[in-house]
């Protein structure tokens, strides 16, 4: 469901005009108040991920809907004590991850893995440093592979196979009932290195349309689904005769 569930929660006079009277600074300026509304708490549940005061358990949450100065729809998210005890709402911000810009929860990329594809969480990170991401990560992950670190990372990444869309241990960290499958332990250091997790599917919400909009998740230089069992073969031709058939068929194996 796109547009989420309503909470239910209903504000007072008191409240309302304390919203309609926040000021709304956007990229461009101030913008225009439009309408507000309690956040859906679907919405409000992934939005506590990254912003644990959105918690039903700790304040109201009002969506506001404002135009920028080009007449796009924009969404702010405010906060007001849930014992109604009125006051000023407090505007949420959070920090882009990569770039460091402020960012509007409404902003905040959402992502799911493919082990649990409707658990959706937020993270602090903007479109923008998605796409400057999907640029770099393939180059990063071949790199792991053609000169690996240790081992055990080597056999694991050899086993899970090509990794061809977007993942990060930092912004789309592997939930806790699947880091076992993505981290090993470096046999010389005994230090914990995370290994690429690719998710599943992203998106961020559209204020003008009130719904999500997907997100690619594709890394760019990467195969295609279709190319990648013939890309991978093609690869561990090169991974062999860089270390040797054998070593890496043990590798896959298990055997080492």
């Amino acid at each position: 469901k796109d547009e989420g569930t309503a909470s239910g929660m209903e504000f007072t006079g008191a409240e309302d005009q304390a919203i309609k009277g926040i000021r709304l600074e956007g990229d461009d300026g101030e913008m225009t108040y439009v309408s507000h509304r309690a956040l859906e708490s679907d919405r409000q549940r992934i939005m506590c991920t990254a912003f644990p005061d959105c918690s039903p358990e700790v304040s109201k949450v009002v969506a506001i809907t404002a135009n920028t100065a080009d007449g796009t729809k924009k969404e702010t998210i405010a906060l007001l004590p849930l014992d109604g005890s009125g006051g000023t709402p407090r505007v949420v911000i959070g920090s882009c991850q990569i770039t460091y810009e402020d960012l509007s929860p409404s902003d905040c990329i959402e992502y799911a893995f493919a082990e649990a594809p409707d658990e959706w969480k937020m993270s602090q990170l903007s479109l923008e440093a998605v796409e400057n991401y999907r640029s770099q990560k393939f180059e990063a992950w071949k790199a792991m592979l053609v000169e690996p670190t240790c081992e055990a990372q080597f056999r694991r990444m050899l086993q899970i196979g090509c990794v061809a869309k977007l993942y990060d241990p930092h912004v789309f960290p592997t939930p806790e009932a699947q880091k076992e499958t993505y981290r090993v332990k470096d046999e010389k250091t005994g230090k914990l290195i995370e290994l690429p997790h690719p998710v599943k599917e992203l998106r961020v919400w559209n204020a003008d349309t009130n719904a999500y909009t997907a997100i690619d998740t594709q890394l760019a230089g990467a195969p295609s689904e279709e190319e990648k069992d013939e890309w991978w073969s093609n690869f561990l031709k090169e991974l062999e005769a860089k270390h040797g058939q054998e070593y890496i068929e043990g590798l896959m194996a298990g055997n080492r």
